[in-house]
């Protein structure tokens, strides 16, 4: 075989691998539901997959996976013949068997005393069950390829189904190269929109041609007096006016040929624009379609998730998935993930009771977490619900008196609503100790933060010990958005219908004051006027009279007026990313380019709603350290090929609130170095490529990094070692098998 058909045989290996270890964590999730018994027909399942997935590895002699799959079979065949239930404790050591394999798949070592310690629980579960098999190695068996993928459903209510998905030929094709086809078609929109536009101005000139017609029609009555007395009398007509009779006759012919031209361009231009408009909406609805991805793609880590934080906290949780099947877009999907998981820690941590509790208080042993997705009109929404303890806004009121936020006259006035939106404030908990789950502060607002850069919106419901409701609402499309264009201080903007509540005219004496302020009612409800121009920083205009245009725009439960200058009409704009150097001001999510060929501002309803109300914009919000108050949130480059421990680390300081990003060796470190400023790198040492200790000595070399502060990371804990870490360069050492996350934020705090 030669090593390019060794390669492809890798490549589907690895692609068949990721498919059987979803199915199986899948499988396994509904399997522990009912308590190890389980469905005989998804045992079945589960059994010949494992049973593939060794055969697979055998053929390509991955022999860790081959081995893991084989004792997997052998348990799952015992639990089938009734030898052996599928416990909790069953149940972990299969999902650390999965957790293995998963990492070979990744390119990650195994650590070595892990590996050795899940082999020999396999092997210790699979002799109790007494099977007469000989192990893998001692056998050759004629390896079978699956011929289904089955995909696990979860129903409202509580039954396991299995669904198999009908088998279509496909291909597998790169997300970059999908992003770069919605790219160029987001071009494409782009030229539609300029042919619309040279439409309207055909006809503002066609409609100027018809007005020329009709003044010539008014006069033509006298023309034709005019030309009846040239006619009587041509000989006592000077030439100059016998030159502009002709003239004016030619004139006529030429203003109906023009205007019959006009009117032929209009109507095919229109007829163009029509068809141009339909295949661009139809190729974006299938190049999108290329990107959906359903729910439940991800719903088998929530599951996992919730599973184990229930064992850790000695809770008994059970969690129920409402829409799993809605698809939408992978990017959004990916960047929603991490909120989830947050919102499902905070539901079982804070939100769930503990076993005694929910006794004592009459509820279900079981608390219930779900999660309902839904399609709503342009919208996505996911609800993540608990039937728990509930907010209790008595203690948020107190834990924001206790961090400086507002007085505790303040807090004995909030209302229920107002004290649960403290819970996005970064750094607020009503935790008196910080626990390996949550007490930081940091889980809601980094949910915040990422659905706010989707421009999407975050709102909270709480009922003492009935449950809390968190409901994110992200936009169907990210790269398109219906958007209100509006005029403030000689500028266009547009803000995103999606927002827009209402859009008034009133006169000034409409404006009543309370509280020192202009308001306006609006439904009966009394609304804050704010002058736009003023939360932008724009200088204001003179004032042009008695009448005011007003953009009411509402964030969940808050709405404010905002004053204009002008309104216009609502317009579907092709967003485009925003350059490095404008990336992060404040009140702007996007531009977008009009027909005219004009780029305009997007603005973020958000961050107008959030200014408005004295507060700062979310992306230039200060965030609190042990030392001083920083106007941004400090970012750390992460540097490590493990991927295990990339993900703890970048957790870890992303709760604590640092912006991370990652990369797999010093190779690509440093490529990001060029690319983008951080304040802080933490590296692993042992690396492929390039290890830390060379990392560190080209960024001590380098004439502007120089100065960046580096520190490392190994399971190396020799004097000499630690030496060589900080002769290369380095500012700190931290051995991983001491390693504490408190003393890695104290070391970067330390170094900064």
């Amino acid at each position: 075989m030669t090593d390019s058909s060794d390669a492809d045989l890798l490549n589907i290996f690895w692609v068949e691998v990721g498919d059987y270890l979803q199915t199986l964590n899948n499988a396994l999730l509904h399997i522990e539901a009912a308590t190890g018994t389980g469905d005989p027909e998804l045992l079945r399942e589960v059994n010949r997959i494992a049973h593939s997935m060794k055969g697979a590895a055998h053929a390509v002699g991955i022999n860790v996976i081959e081995t893991i799959a084989y004792y997997m079979e052998e348990i799952f065949e015992s639990a089938l013949n009734g030898r052996v239930e599928l416990t909790p404790t069953v149940c972990d050591l299969i999902y650390d068997g999965i957790d293995l394999i998963q990492n070979v798949v990744n390119g990650v070592e195994n650590p070595t005393e892990t590996l050795a310690t899940v082999l020999a629980r396999l092997e210790q579960t699979v002799a109790g069950t007494q099977t007469s098999k000989p192990p893998p190695s001692e056998k050759k068996k004629k390896h079978t390829t699956a011929t289904r993928t089955v995909q696990m459903t979860q129903e409202v209510g509580e039954s396991n189904t299995m669904q198999l998905r009908p088998v279509e030929d496909s291909v597998r094709v790169a997300v970059s190269r999908l992003d770069r086809l919605m790219g160029e078609l987001s071009e494409l929109l782009v030229a539609r929109m300029h042919s619309e536009e040279r439409q309207r101005d055909f006809q503002q000139l066609h409609r100027l041609n018809h007005k020329w017609q009709r003044e010539w029609r008014a006069v033509r009555t006298a023309y034709i007096r005019l030309a009846r007395r040239v006619q009587n009398d041509p000989e006592g007509v000077p030439d100059d006016i016998q030159s502009l009779f002709n003239f004016l006759e030619a004139n006529e012919r030429h203003l109906i040929d023009t205007n019959r031209e006009l009117a032929r361009i209009v109507r095919e231009m229109a007829q163009y624009n029509s068809q141009m408009a339909m295949l661009t909406e139809q190729m974006q609805d299938d190049i999108g379609g290329m990107r959906l991805v359903p729910f439940d793609s991800v719903v088998s880590g929530f599951q996992r998730l919730v599973r184990d934080m229930a064992r850790d906290t000695d809770k008994n949780v059970y969690l129920n998935m409402v829409g799993a099947g809605v698809e939408m877009d992978k990017a959004a999907l990916d960047s929603l993930k991490e909120p989830i998981m947050h919102l499902l820690r905070n539901a079982v941590d804070h939100g769930i009771e503990t076993r005694s509790e929910r006794e004592r208080l009459g509820k279900a042993a079981a608390g219930r977490v779900e999660v309902l997705v839904e399609q709503r009109g342009k919208e996505i929404l996911v609800k993540v619900s608990d039937d728990g303890r509930g907010l209790d806004a008595f203690r948020l009121g107190r834990a924001a008196v206790h961090a400086g936020l507002m007085t505790s006259q303040e807090a004995s006035n909030l209302v229920a609503e107002d004290a649960y939106s403290l819970i996005f404030h970064p750094g607020l908990t009503t935790r008196d100790e910080v626990t390996s789950l949550s007490g930081r502060g940091m889980g809601m607002d980094i949910v915040r933060t990422r659905v706010e850069s989707l421009r999407g919106r975050v709102t909270v419901t709480s009922t003492p010990h009935k449950g809390t409701t968190v409901t994110l609402r992200i936009p169907l499309l990210l790269t398109r958005l219906s958007c209100i264009l509006l005029r403030v201080s000689g500028q266009d903007f547009a803000v995103p219908s999606v927002n827009v509540w209402r859009m008034l005219a009133l006169r000034r004496e409409d404006l009543f004051t309370a509280e020192g302020r202009d308001m306006v009612m609006v439904n009966e409800r009394p609304l804050p006027v704010i002058p736009i121009d003023s939360v932008l920083g724009l200088p204001a205009l003179p004032d042009k009279g008695d009448f005011i245009t007003l953009l009411v725009l509402a964030v969940g439960d808050r709405a404010i007026a905002f004053q204009v200058d002008a309104l216009y009409s609502e317009q579907e704009l092709v967003l485009k990313q925003l350059g490095s150097e404008i990336v992060e001001a404040p009140y702007i999510s996007g531009a977008a380019l009009l027909g005219t060929g004009d780029v305009v501002i997007v603005l973020n309803a958000n961050d107008l709603i959030r200014g408005a109300g004295g507060a700062r914009p979310l992306i230039a919000r200060p965030v609190q350290t042990e030392e001083a108050q920083v106007e941004r949130k400090l970012r750390v480059l992460i540097v490590d090929d493990s991927i295990t421990t990339r993900t703890l680390e970048k957790h870890i300081l992303e709760t604590a609130g640092f912006e991370v990003s990652v990369a797999v060796n010093g190779v690509e470190a440093w490529e990001k170095l060029s690319e983008i400023t951080v304040d802080v790198v933490v590296a692993d040492v042992e690396m492929p490529k390039m290890n830390g200790l060379e990392l560190t000595r080209r960024i001590r070399e380098h004439v502007t990094l120089g100065r960046l502060p580096i520190i490392l990371l190994t399971s190396l804990s020799k004097p000499e070692q630690r030496e060589a870490g900080l002769k290369a360069g380095a500012d700190a050492y931290l051995v991983k098998s001491r390693f504490d996350q408190d003393e890695l934020l104290r070391l970067i705090q330390a170094v900064v």
